[in-house]
């Protein structure tokens, strides 16, 4: 009889097992298109045979359910995660860098060049034309033309500039609520897991949280062995088990670059600690918008040298124009001033508000130091080394002129290009110096031709003249921003490789799983077979063994 009901409990748990299978077959189909769903399998394994007496060996009871397991590849997601956080830092250069030629917008015809260009050409006509009140107009259109387009694409950068900043913000906010909901998510994995369970879907829906967190900084995490789950960022710990530490904006108090926007925010783990990120969309942000040099340079640099652009531009140019005379004679006027000064207003304000919002320091005595002993065609070289001795052994004057104000030299601030407008004195178009004698007007034009000489200076930049030093603006951002492209669909394929390969391993197959479910069907119908068939040989030996004779 023991034999009858040994078969019976055998194909019973056969059955059971297979049923088993079926539904997780179900669950697999059901989840195929989940974002971040593992497939599972049931492991099975023979029940501990019975012993046959008389050594006559043993005989198999059944199958054991062990486990239901989820198929992923740990080496697989680590890789993916650290590859989608260069991806994430790469990706972010790109979108700004992109957004910085457009900006520029080069070549166009409200590009820096083209502008430049324009304004050059009409220089040329009121040289040929110096008393020509229609070619005066041309040129004061176009230096009010350049001077605005300068400023537009300052104002532009900046604006650009303080939109990372809201990015940023958004960026450490989506950190701190993704390290909230893995916290949340490990408590629920624990609780579920402490009879000696996986939660395997619970497990699926962390791991993609950990995809997500891995874009936005360089995580590392691991799961001890009471199945506690940690997550670190730059060593410090984001996520601890039950907890979850979180980053804090902080606004900047000093600016790190001359020009940065007042509400530029930094980040710090909120118990002050620094935050160390070396990859993500996090240093992606911060590095295209903080960073003035270095490889990774960023919008502060290419403000910077707009600003040094125009400032040297301007300089020239005031310099040479002061010098000339116009048609009524005026003479001492600048070409370029800020905020739409006068000539005595800018002078007044570099003099008394020109350094860092205070007066400026004058130097003459130390820049014209030897200048008088030498030949007068040495002396300009002496005043520039003078000059460049001054600003380079002083860091307190980093990003700092010298202008020559009156006959004397000053310390000043750089003139920056979101300031920049033509000089009101100008309004009066007979004010432009064309001329550099009296009484060679008003058919002298050889002021003029001093400043078109510029536009071939070599020596003006150390990019050379100045369409070479916008060509070269414009070429290093091409560059940079080539790099970032190409980096970024690189890391976008080598992304995409490990979750090409991943998904082949924890990925469902509805091929599979149908040669699963009808594998499992048959199984299944073959074990309710043999529930039946024992069930007649039961009822054979119950009810009908012994009754022959009656």
């Amino acid at each position: 009889m023991s034999s009858g009901f040994l078969g019976l409990n055998t194909a019973l748990s056969g059955l059971f097992a297979n049923q088993r299978s079926l539904g997780i077959v179900s669950h697999n189909i059901a989840n195929a298109n989940t974002e971040g769903y593992s497939r599972q399998v049931m492991n099975t394994k023979a029940y501990q045979p019975q012993v046959l007496p008389g050594g006559m060996g043993t005989l198999g009871v059944g199958v054991d359910v062990t486990a239901v397991k989820q198929i992923r590849d740990n080496y697989l997601d680590f890789k993916y995660r650290v590859e989608n956080s260069v991806k994430g830092e790469w990706d972010a250069r790109a979108s700004v860098l992109t957004e910085l030629e457009g900006i520029f917008n080069e070549p166009s015809d409200s590009s820096i060049a083209k502008l430049m260009d324009q304004y050059y050409e009409s220089l040329q006509s009121l040289q040929k034309n110096p008393e020509n009140l229609t070619a005066r107009t041309l040129v004061r259109q176009n230096t009010i033309a350049l001077a605005e387009g300068t400023r537009r694409i300052s104002t532009m950068l900046k604006d650009l500039q303080s939109d990372l900043n809201f990015q940023f913000k958004s960026a450490v906010g989506e950190v701190n609520s993704l390290a909230d909901q893995i916290a949340k998510l490990n408590e629920t994995i624990y609780k579920a897991e402490l009879e000696g369970g996986v939660a395997n879907d619970v497990r699926d829906q962390r791991n993609v949280l950990v995809d997500k967190l891995s874009e936005l900084v360089n995580v590392d995490y691991y799961e001890d062995e009471q199945n506690r789950f940690f997550v670190l960022v730059g060593g410090q710990q984001l996520v601890a088990h039950y907890r979850s530490d979180t980053l804090e904006l902080v606004p900047r108090e000093n600016k790190v670059n001359p020009d940065d926007d007042d509400e530029i925010m930094d980040v710090q783990w909120s118990n002050g600690n620094k935050l160390n990120v070396t990859s993500g969309k996090l240093i992606g942000l911060k590095d295209v918008r903080d960073n003035i040099t270095g490889d990774n340079k960023g919008i502060p640099y290419y403000v910077d040298k707009l600003n040094e652009f125009i400032d040297t531009f301007t300089s020239t140019f005031n310099n040479i124009h002061e010098g000339g005379y116009g048609l009524d004679g005026s003479t001492g006027n600048y070409m370029f001033t800020i905020n739409n000064m006068t000539t005595a207003e800018y002078k007044d304000y570099l003099i008394n508000k020109g350094l860092d919002g205070l007066p400026a320091t004058e130097i003459t005595s130390s820049v014209m130091s030897g200048v008088s002993a030498l030949p007068e065609d040495e002396q300009q070289n002496k005043i520039n080394d003078n000059i460049s001795k001054i600003l380079a052994n002083n860091p307190k004057y980093q990003d700092k002129v010298v202008r020559l104000i009156d006959g004397k030299y000053y310390i000043v601030d750089q003139m920056k290009a979101s300031d920049v407008t033509i000089a009101k004195d100008l309004e009066d178009l007979n004010k432009f110096a064309a001329g550099t004698n009296l009484e060679d007007l008003p058919g002298d034009g050889t002021n003029i031709l001093k400043l078109i000489e510029t536009r071939h200076n070599v020596k003006l930049y150390e990019w050379g003249a100045p369409e070479d030093y916008i060509k070269s603006l414009v070429s290093n951002l091409g560059v940079d921003a080539s790099e970032a492209n190409r980096m970024s669909k690189n890391q976008a394929l080598l992304v995409n490789d490990y979750g090409t390969s991943r998904d082949s391993i924890m990925g469902v197959s509805l091929d599979e799983e149908m040669a699963n479910m009808i594998k499992f069907q048959t199984a299944y119908n073959a074990n309710a077979r043999m529930v039946n068939v024992f069930d007649e040989m039961l009822d054979l030996v119950v009810n009908r063994l012994g009754t022959v004779g009656r």
